[in-house]
């Protein structure tokens, strides 16, 4: 990942950090580039409908910009699981499920979701806990020791319709619609 990409890792993360600190858990979306907006929705992690939504106007507003990176970061409840012998993450919104399954290994994320003109598609998850209260607790979060890498699920999932509008099946961006 290169300065700038992490650099908007680390600031799109802090923003969804401060917005959980206030209650809210909004979908978080930075487009960086000529001009460069910052798009955001609290009911996306409630409705499958308003999270698509979102993610085809990120897309919509991407294809009006001069493009150079952008990030959609969400709060979400994660869990490892092996399917076939090989380690993958499943998501699920906070708002379904019910509370974090310990003894599954479930754990508080927030998941991100880059593309960068440059190095192409990545993603990743921070961890967070909560205490007993539901009040979120984000330890030291000093950058990279905190910010892991995951592949995304390519069945579903936040950013998966953002990255299908912008994105060909070759990984490259589309060009922009007129």
């Amino acid at each position: 990942m290169n300065f700038e990409s992490h650099v908007l890792v680390d600031m799109t993360v802090k923003q969804v950090q401060d917005a959980l600190a206030k209650g809210d858990q909004p979908a978080i979306a930075v487009l960086e580039g000529e001009p460069s907006r910052t798009l955001s929705n609290s009911a996306y992690l409630r409705d499958p409908a308003r999270a698509e939504a979102f993610e085809r106007q990120v897309a919509a507003e991407a294809n009006r910009i001069d493009l150079e990176r952008l990030i959609l970061a969400v709060p979400q409840i994660s869990r490892p699981v092996v399917i076939d012998g090989d380690d993958e993450v499943r998501l699920r919104s906070p708002y379904t499920g019910g509370p974090v399954l310990e003894d599954d290994g479930e754990m508080h994320v927030i998941l991100w979701v880059l593309w960068d003109e440059e190095e192409g598609h990545e993603s990743g998850m921070v961890p967070f806990r909560r205490k007993r209260d539901g009040t979120p607790v984000f330890d030291a979060f000093d950058g990279s020791d905190y910010i892991f890498s995951i592949p995304l699920n390519p069945g579903g999932g936040p950013g998966l319709v953002l990255l299908r509008e912008l994105l060909d099946e070759n990984l490259q961006r589309r060009r922009a619609r007129p």
